[in-house]
């Protein structure tokens, strides 16, 4: 049944990019890695149940299509933004997560191009980070993206003390723990709750 599975969110991975992306992309271009690479890995071979997307553009309408089928939560502190969100969208800074769920209630959370993209506070990355440990089932995946870049990187990864508490994922099809994309910036990490 996995390998079934795997194989549909390939193709449909495929299907949705060539549907919705309207750009020639280079295959470890950041957001080809995100919806071709990371998203199939994942719904294939963890099958996660509910998920948590944070941070939204007017690019990102389609990726709730990723997620049909599953209880899919959007989170972005923009008001405007809500409209590309999911059915379950909440309006409020990431550092209030902890706020709106409980303790291991998502099996995949993804945060993309927020960390030095709004998420700049040192008190409100840690408690950014913990909240998302506590949300977070065991097993659980969570999936950073970021440019690691000195201006748009407030604390270095490394010093975040709250990231400590899940362990670092090799996520198979990268072969690695931390991805950085054909760009040369912007950089992926993985991560799963023991």
């Amino acid at each position: 049944m996995k390998f079934i599975r795997k194989l549909y969110y390939q193709a449909y991975s495929f299907y949705l990019v060539k549907k919705h992306a309207n750009y020639k992309r280079e295959k470890y271009e950041d957001r080809n890695v995100l919806e071709r690479i990371i998203f199939p890995y994942v719904l294939g071979e963890f099958n996660p149940k509910r998920v948590l997307d944070i941070g939204r553009e007017d690019y990102q309408w389609f990726y709730n299509f990723f997620f049909v089928g599953r209880e899919l939560w959007t989170l972005d502190r923009k008001t405007r933004r809500k409209e590309f969100g999911a059915e379950h969208h909440i309006v409020d800074d990431v550092a209030n997560l902890k706020a709106h769920f409980e303790d291991n209630f998502f099996d995949f959370v993804i945060m993309n191009g927020v960390f030095g993209w709004g998420l700049n506070d040192p008190m409100q990355i840690e408690q950014t980070f913990d909240a998302i440990f506590k949300i977070m089932s065991p097993g659980g995946i969570f999936v950073l993206g970021y440019n690691d870049i000195p201006d748009l990187t407030p604390v270095p990864i490394a010093k975040i003390k709250a990231l400590k508490q899940l362990n670092e994922y090799v996520l198979p099809p990268l072969k690695s723990s931390a991805f950085t994309c054909v760009n040369g910036d912007h950089t992926y990490r993985f991560y799963i709750k023991k």
